[in-house]
């Protein structure tokens, strides 16, 4: 297999594992508030050296491929790009369930549980964001090598004509 077609399927693989930490449990009460807080802060400095490391390969495995090398020979890169993109997304969901429950719970909208709250989820939407992007660059790589290897070239002038050729391949 191709090392760089293995490296974005490796890192893809590994982020939700990485932050793969038992639900999000919301707070019993106020008095938890900095626990959590300290714990949601713990969690973004544990993630944020890791991730930031997962990114640059991901980009340095795009930036060296062969133009003749497929990114994702097997589909298996892209499949997993969008898992994790999947994890990331319901652990945000999780995190606006448990902004909810410090609210519940009394918490002043000026504790500073918020702040983590908020950084935390800034990063999931970041991985999620650097995911599609990277998934999008495979797939897009992918089609134009099959584009290339297509003994016909075809052009299409409306949307319509697009969509009534994918029925009749």
């Amino acid at each position: 297999m191709l090392a760089h077609s293995q490296t974005i399927r490796d890192v893809s693989r590994a982020l939700p594992a990485l932050v793969a930490d038992p639900d999000l449990d919301g707070p019993v009460s106020a008095e938890l508030l900095d626990a959590h807080t300290t714990g949601l802060r713990h969690q973004y400095d544990s993630l944020l050296p890791v991730i930031d490391r997962a990114g640059k390969a991901l980009a340095e495995a795009m930036k060296k491929l062969d133009a003749e090398e497929s990114p994702d020979p097997q589909g298996e890169g892209a499949s997993a790009l969008e898992q994790g993109e999947a994890y990331f997304k319901h652990r945000r969901e999780q995190l606006r369930h448990l902004r909810s429950a410090f609210s519940e719970v009394g918490a002043p909208p000026s504790h500073e549980v918020f702040d983590a709250l908020d950084r935390l989820d800034n990063l999931y939407m970041w991985i999620v964001a650097t995911m599609q992007e990277v998934r999008w660059s495979v797939l897009i790589l992918e089609g134009l090598k099959d584009k290339a290897k297509s003994p016909e070239c075809r052009s299409f002038a409306s949307s319509a004509e697009w969509l009534a050729s994918l029925r009749e391949e």
